[in-house]
Formats: C-alpha cells, sequence, structure tokens
C-alpha cells in the first residue's frame, strides 16, 4: 500500500496540489459563509423584534396623543362653540381672576414673534396659531410664579389647564387681530373647507 501510495505521489504535479488547496480553502470558506449567514439570520430576528417595539412606541405615542387632543377638545368649556370662537361666560370669568390680558402684555412681544414666526396668511391661520401657541409654548410665555398662579387657580377650582389654556389663545388671537385691524367676523371668511 505504502509503494502505491509513493507511486501515486511522485504522478501527481504541483498543480493538483494547488487544486486540492483550492478546494479545501472553498470548504473552509463555505463553512464560514454559513455561520456568517446564520448571524445575518439572528439579526434580521433581532431587527423585527426592534421594528415591533418602535410600531408600538409609535402606536402608544399616537394614543397619547389622540387622548390629548380629546382632552383639550373636550374641556373647551371656557369657549363657546360658535364661531369665531370666544369666551363662554366661565372663560371670561377665569380670565379676569386670573388676569389673563395683563399676563399677556407682560409678554406681548414674545408672544406676537412666535405668531409672526409661524407666518399665519389670513385670520384663521392666527386663530389656529394662538390656540397652539397657548397649548404648546405655555411654558415658555409666562413666568413661573405666573404658571404657579394659573395652575393653583385651576386646581383650587377643580379645573383642568387645558380648559384655561384656549382662555390664553382666544385673548392672544383677539390681540394679534386688532392690532393688525382685523374683526372677528373675519375669522370666518377663511374656515378651510372639509
Amino acid at each position: 500500500m505504502q509503494a502505491l501510495l509513493l507511486k501515486l505521489a511522485d504522478q501527481l504535479n504541483g498543480s493538483v496540489f494547488v487544486l486540492l488547496a483550492i478546494l479545501l480553502i472553498a470548504f473552509w470558506a463555505i463553512y464560514k459563509l454559513g455561520g456568517i449567514v446564520n448571524m445575518f439570520g439572528l439579526f434580521k430576528e433581532k431587527n423585527k423584534e426592534i421594528d415591533t417595539h418602535i410600531e408600538g412606541i409609535k402606536e402608544t405615542l399616537a394614543a397619547i396623543k389622540a387622548t390629548t387632543d380629546l382632552l383639550y377638545q373636550a374641556h373647551l368649556s371656557t369657549l363657546q362653540t360658535h364661531s369665531p370662537l370666544g369666551l363662554s361666560q366661565k372663560g371670561t370669568d377665569i380670565a379676569n381672576v386670573l388676569k389673563i390680558d395683563e399676563k399677556i402684555s407682560n409678554h406681548w412681544d414674545y408672544i406676537k414673534g412666535e405668531i409672526e414666526k409661524r407666518s399665519p396668511t389670513n385670520q384663521y391661520d392666527i386663530q389656529v396659531v394662538s390656540l397652539e401657541l397657548a397649548r404648546s409654548r405655555f411654558d415658555m410665555i409666562f413666568t413661573e410664579t405666573e404658571k404657579a398662579e394659573i395652575k393653583i387657580y385651576s386646581y383650587n377650582v377643580g379645573a383642568n389647564l387645558l380648559e384655561i389654556l384656549p382662555i390664553v389663545g382666544v385673548k392672544i388671537r383677539d390681540r394679534f387681530l386688532k392690532e393688525k385691524g382685523f374683526t372677528l367676523e373675519q375669522v370666518d371668511l377663511h374656515i378651510p373647507k372639509q
């Protein structure tokens, strides 16, 4: 047997050994590639898990936003439902007790600048921007003392802060419209068609 192997080895030349070496390297590379593909499969599964979690987070945030919007709309007892928006008697009373006009005057330059940054093109847009500004920039518009006064009043009368913010928005709108020489009736002229 040994003589047969020696005779076979004598007849084989260098190219056969190179071919065998290439085959061995190819098998080894395929084995390693299979491991890499398997790792990518695991990454793909992890990505699916992450995507599922992200979708869950998106749905939760959408639900929170929807709830906040519903609360904001549902607690508009301080506004009259006719258009253009106006304060109800409750809203007028709260505005007087909290001196909302005076508080707005204290920060008018900032408020006016924020409205103008949003470039409202008509009276309806001014109303929308004013209400959004009162809701989203409440913490930036007023001082800590003013915010505390509004929040404490809200707590003491059992009102939700979301009932008071529209009062601020309507008062901002009214002042801005007056400065621009518009009337409240002109707001309705620009309501987008549904």
